[in-house]
C-alpha cells in the first residue's frame, strides 16, 4: 500500500474509474473516496465514498473540497479534469492542497498543457515538431483548410474543420482568442503517447496509434516508440517535466507534430497500464520517494479495444 486514503475527482468519467480500478487492484490505497458534480453514476460500484462538489469555477469548490479531505482524512489528492487543475493551479494548491499531496505533472508542463498556444510556443522554440498555430481575431490562417479549436480545455470540443473565407469570417466574429491550426494529415496517421518522467530523471514512453470513438480512443495498437524517442525526450525536457503527460500528435509528410499536450492522465491510462506502462502507479511511488522498479515496453502490434460495460448498483 502506497497509501491511506485517496481522493480522486471527476469520479463518474471514464479516467478516474479507470484509475480507480488500477489502485485496487495494485493494492496501492486503502481507501477510496471520489467527487463530482452529481451523483447518479457508476462510481459508488468503485469508489468506498462519492461525495458531491460545486463545479470547479464555483466560489464553493475548493471549500467543499477541504471538507472532504479533512473529514475522510485524504492523504493524496488526483484531480482529474483540466477545469480542476487550472484552479488548484491558478491558487497555489498545484503541490499541495489542504496540507496533502496533490498528484499531477511538474507546474511549467501543467502551465504549458492547458493553453495549446503556449504548448506551441514552447515547442516551436525548441524547435519540436508543431502545426502552425495562431490566434483568432489576431491572425488569419496561414492555409485552407484548418482547425478551429479552442485555446484551453478539452480540444475535442468546439472542433472544426474550417474549409472558406466565410467560415474564416464567421468564427473572426464568433469566436476570437480561440485558435487556428494546421490541418494534420494523413487522418490515419494519429498516435497517442504517454510520457512519464520520475524525480529522478528516467524517462519512459508508451506510442500507440488510435483511432478515435466518439472522442475518445476506440482502438489501438503499440508501436514502436524508437522513431518518436527524441521528440518526446525533447518535450520532456522542454517541459523539465516530473511526473506523467499525454502527448497527441500526427506523423505527416514532415515528420510528427503534436497538436496537444494533455497535462493530466490520459483516458487510455486503463489500455496502458494493462501493456506494463504503470504511470500511475509510478507517480504515487515517486511522491513517496519509492523506487518505481522496472519498466518493459510493449511487443509492437498489440491491439486493444474499449468495450462497453455494464455496472449494477442495488
Amino acid at each position: 500500500m502506497i497509501y491511506e486514503t485517496t481522493l480522486i475527482t471527476g469520479c463518474a468519467g471514464d479516467i478516474a474509474l479507470a484509475l480507480a480500478r488500477i489502485a485496487r487492484d495494485a493494492g496501492a490505497v486503502h481507501r477510496l473516496i471520489g467527487c463530482d458534480i452529481h451523483a447518479d453514476h457508476a462510481g459508488p460500484a468503485f469508489f468506498d465514498v462519492c461525495e458531491l462538489v460545486p463545479r470547479a469555477n464555483d466560489v464553493a469548490y475548493l471549500e467543499t473540497l477541504d471538507r472532504i479531505v479533512k473529514t475522510y482524512r485524504v492523504d493524496v489528492i488526483v484531480p482529474m479534469s483540466e477545469a480542476e487543475i487550472t484552479v488548484l493551479l491558478a491558487g497555489g494548491h498545484l503541490g499541495a492542497f489542504a496540507g496533502v499531496p496533490v498528484l499531477t505533472a511538474n507546474r511549467l508542463a501543467v502551465e504549458t498543457g492547458l493553453d495549446k498556444y503556449a504548448t506551441f510556443n514552447r515547442l516551436a522554440a525548441h524547435k519540436l515538431g508543431v502545426p502552425w498555430t495562431c490566434i483568432v481575431g489576431e491572425a488569419q490562417p496561414l492555409a485552407l483548410p484548418c482547425i478551429l479549436k479552442r485555446r484551453r480545455g478539452q480540444g475535442g470540443k468546439d472542433l472544426r474543420l474550417i474549409n472558406t473565407d466565410e467560415e474564416v469570417e464567421i468564427a473572426t466574429r464568433t469566436r476570437p482568442g480561440d485558435l487556428w491550426q494546421e490541418l494534420l494529415l494523413p487522418e490515419d496517421q494519429e498516435y497517442t503517447c504517454g510520457l512519464y518522467r520520475s524525480r529522478t530523471g528516467e524517462t519512459r514512453t508508451i506510442v500507440l496509434r488510435r483511432r478515435l470513438q466518439g472522442g475518445l480512443t476506440g482502438a489501438a495498437v503499440v508501436v514502436d516508440s524508437a522513431p518518436f524517442s527524441p521528440l518526446l525526450h525533447g518535450i520532456a525536457d522542454a517541459l523539465d517535466l516530473n511526473g506523467s503527460i499525454n502527448v497527441q500528435l500526427r506523423l505527416t509528410a514532415n515528420g510528427p507534430k503534436v497538436f496537444e499536450i494533455n497535462p493530466r492522465f490520459s483516458s487510455t491510462v486503463g489500455f496502458r497500464h494493462r501493456l506494463g506502462f504503470h504511470d500511475f502507479i509510478w507517480s504515487l511511488l515517486d511522491s513517496r520517494e519509492l523506487a518505481i522498479g522496472a519498466y518493459r515496453a510493449p511487443s509492437p502490434g498489440i491491439r486493444m479495444y474499449r468495450c462497453a460495460d455494464e455496472v449494477i448498483i442495488g
